[in-house]
């Protein structure tokens, strides 16, 4: 699916709105603003990853078949949790689960399409290359043991990132801007951190869902500030189109 994903219908943006803003450029030259970027990576988890870093990371770290939710998924476990927690109705329940669902299917889309238009290489091919040949990334699979995962598709924009900010968006227009909550999607989970932590908005779990990626090594920030951009400008158009109550 991953190189066709971005030629699926979508349901609210245009053609022109699949493709995010262009990357950094690419540069090899430590005085580059890309290089940067790798560094900021490698900095993140060298010599070794913080217990916030982790905690972090492993929280949102939706990647692994079998053993935790897809990126846009999440994003519905997090409106049930919500629409559980207010007692909504049926047709509030409704369209909070309409918005968020076509809104992460274009954001998935747009995504995917602007990924492999970019094609940005991952942190861990170009530090392991530039900086520590001996570098590998924190993304790791408790059930099988395998360490260093990196996701086998481009890095820009990341996919995290642009689901997360366009399930932040499409909930928030439901039940407001500013609401706060605790995510317990995998509390009780003993195979990895799962204790719940706690937001005082949506926007600000996307901005923490997207940062998370940095600290495991598998996205450059530029990945995930753009892809919270460009997913919530994607659900803003799904909002906008004409639902009625």
């Amino acid at each position: 699916m991953f190189a066709h994903w971005g030629k699926v219908k979508t349901f609210a943006i245009t053609e022109a709105m699949k493709l995010s803003r262009p990357p950094i450029p690419y540069s090899e030259s430590p005085t580059s603003a890309f290089y940067a970027e790798a560094l900021d990576v490698y900095a993140q988890n060298t010599p070794s990853l913080s217990y916030e870093g982790k905690w972090v990371g492993e929280f949102w770290s939706d990647d692994l078949l079998n053993l935790t939710f897809s990126p846009g998924p999440r994003w519905v476990a997090i409106g049930s949790q919500i629409i559980r927690e207010q007692k909504a109705d049926l047709a509030t329940s409704i369209e909070a689960y309409a918005k968020v669902g076509m809104a992460l299917s274009d954001a998935a889309v747009a995504c995917w399409h602007s990924k492999y238009y970019y094609n940005v290489e991952r942190p861990e091919s170009y530090i392991q290359r530039l900086i520590d040949p001996t570098w590998d990334c924190n993304l790791n699979n408790p059930t099988n043991g395998d360490v260093g995962f990196t996701p086998p598709f481009p890095a820009y924009p990341s996919g995290h990132s642009t689901m997360g900010g366009a399930g932040a968006e499409a909930l928030a227009s439901v039940f407001g801007y500013d609401y706060a909550m605790t995510d317990k999607c995998h509390q009780f989970r003993t195979d990895f951190e799962g204790t719940p932590r706690s937001f005082g908005s949506l926007y600000e779990m996307a901005q923490e869902n997207a940062w998370s990626r940095v600290p495991l090594g598998v996205h450059f920030e530029m990945d995930c500030v753009e892809g919270v951009r460009h997913g919530t400008v994607i659900a803003r158009e799904v909002n906008r189109l004409p639902w009625r109550k």
